[in-house]
């Protein structure tokens, strides 16, 4: 008989940070479930491609995670 592990899911809200030329113009906010906080921040920035204000029109686009 094996025993079975199983990970436990959480609750995070992540906040990621869109700048331009390395000032910030916009914050969104996500709630991911994942089992640990570096994962969810992964999962958060996978997210934000997705979101409007991930847009190829602007230069020197970045994203980071605030920390919270």
């Amino acid at each position: 008989m094996h025993a079975s592990a199983q990970v436990e899911m959480q609750t995070f809200t992540v906040t990621v940070e869109f700048s331009t030329g390395g000032e910030p113009y916009a914050t969104e906010t996500y709630t991911v479930e994942a089992t640990d906080w570096y994962r969810a921040q992964r999962d958060a920035i996978e997210m934000s491609v997705s979101s409007p204000y991930d847009n190829a029109r602007i230069p020197d686009l970045t994203r980071r995670v605030i920390a919270q």
